[in-house]
This record gives structure tokens, sequence and C-alpha cells, in this order.
């Protein structure tokens, strides 16, 4: 690492969406200690305009830009994106989305969790889920914070909310890369790898603000996120009990019904919960 790098770097894949990664950059703020790799799909219809990001970008650190040559979904920019990280003796890795935000001193936070937890290799925490156009909140999606809790979680669903996540750049080591026989759930699939092997916990604050927008989800790619989850929730069963085979259960439930009615009711139910 050199004397000018900081520990912590931020991954953000982009596609085509250079007005939504300069929102994102500009939400890191100016006392965040941290660099941050933007990888590039192979945007050719919304190429990255670099000087507005460089404007944006108010952290004390370094944004740098890795162009793929050709767009080969998501998994494939997350993980060049990690091998860039790992060939640089960065410590922590960060995730942001673009269009995503993050709350203010969501870096300093974390970093003071993993530092206070040694034993705790990845931290989440709560999204603010708002909608893109209005950019009002629709709900707030909170997760367990404990580990015990955080496992019992992904028998169902992902107990991580993937853009607010920070995770020890050396448990890659264990955990692998983001797998590629996922598709559409590879975030799912690394983190069972991080709960199987590690402890784990979320923030119960609010980190990021999430866009939401259920008309932007296509038919198809729900269902392979769901056929994919349903595939990672049979190989993670040993040792879930009944409870293993009622996540499988859900997701199939969750498989046969219309993404927006599901929206529709997990709104309404959080709202209701919330104080």
């Amino acid at each position: 690492m050199s004397e000018t790098q900081n520990r912590l770097i931020c991954l953000i894949p982009h596609y085509n969406n250079p007005d939504a990664l300069v929102r994102s950059l500009a939400s890191i703020g100016p006392d965040e200690q941290c660099d941050v790799l933007v990888v590039d799909d192979g945007s050719a219809r919304a190429p990255i305009a670099e000087a507005p990001a460089r404007a944006a970008f108010r952290a004390q650190g370094v944004l740098r830009f890795l162009y793929l040559p050709q767009n080969r979904g998501i998994e494939h920019a997350l993980n060049s994106g990690l091998n860039w990280i790992l060939a640089r003796g960065y410590t922590r890795v960060a995730r942001l989305d673009c269009g995503d935000t993050n709350r203010p001193d969501r870096f300093a936070r974390q970093m003071a969790f993993l530092d206070k937890h040694p034993d705790v290799a990845l931290v989440g925490g709560a999204a603010s889920m708002i909608d893109p156009q209005t950019r009002a909140e629709q709900f707030v999606l909170r997760h367990p914070t404990d580990h015990a809790a955080i496992v019992r979680t992904m028998r169902r669903n992902s107990a991580f909310i993937h853009p607010a996540v920070m995770f020890n750049a050396d448990a890659l080591a264990t955990t692998g890369l983001y797998p590629l026989d996922a598709p559409a759930a590879e975030d799912y699939a690394l983190f069972w790898q991080f709960v199987r092997h590690f402890q784990t916990a979320n923030l119960p604050e609010v980190v990021i603000d999430y866009e939401l927008d259920p008309g932007s989800i296509s038919h198809s790619k729900r269902d392979t996120q769901l056929r994919s989850r349903l595939q990672l929730q049979w190989r993670h069963r040993a040792g879930g009990g009944l409870a293993a085979y009622a996540g499988m259960l859900r997701t199939l439930a969750i498989l046969l019904l219309p993404y927006r009615l599901i929206f529709k009711l997990k709104a309404r139910l959080r709202n209701k919960a919330q104080p």
C-alpha cells in the first residue's frame, strides 16, 4: 500500500448511467477517507463523463476508473474491480451502486465498527428505499444486526443490502469472489460464504438511500434471481432444519406471484411496522 492510499476503497459498477454515478459520488462526504473505483461494464449508449464525476467526488481520496472492453454483466464487473483492488493492497472494500447515495459518515461508521470488532468480516446497515423520481421514502429496510439472526434470515433471503455493505478484503481469500453460477443473485451467493466462514453484522441505522423502482425490474430478471436464490437455499440447507425448507417454499411462492403485488405488500407491511 502506498503512503497516500487509503485503507478503504468503494467499488461502484457502472453501465450506461452517468448521471446516477455523479449522484452517488456526490453523496460520499468530504470527510470520508476512502478511494473509489468505478468499473464501467462496456457502456456504449451512455458512457461515463469523467469531468462531472471528478467534480462530484469530494472525499479525501482518489477516484479511479476501470473500463472493460465489453458488457459481460455485473458479476464480471464486480470481480474485475475486486481483482484490481486486491492487487493494490486495500484492506477494506465498500459497495455502492449508481443512483444509491450514502448517508453522512457512512464509511467512517462502518470502518469504526469493523475496527472495534475484529472478528466481524462484513458489516451492512439499514436502507431508506426511495422513489427514484420523487426521492420520497417508500419504506425503510432493516435486517438483523447480530450474526445468529443473520444466519436465520439468510434461509429466507439475503440478510444484507448489497450496496450498503463493507467487508475485509483479506476475507476474499476464503470466500472467493462473486460466484458466476448464481445469475442475478451474485450478492446473496457471496454473502452465504461470508456467514459460513466469518462473523457478520448489520448496523441498525440507515446508511444509504436505495433507489427502488418496481417498474425497472424485468420479469425475466426477477425469475432468474428467484431461481438462483432457490438453488442457493438448497445448496446451503444443511443445518437449517425446517427453516431451510420454509425458506425454499417462500421463494417458490414469490416466484408464482407478480412482482408489483409483492412490492406493494412488502411496502404496506413495513410502513405499518414503522414507529
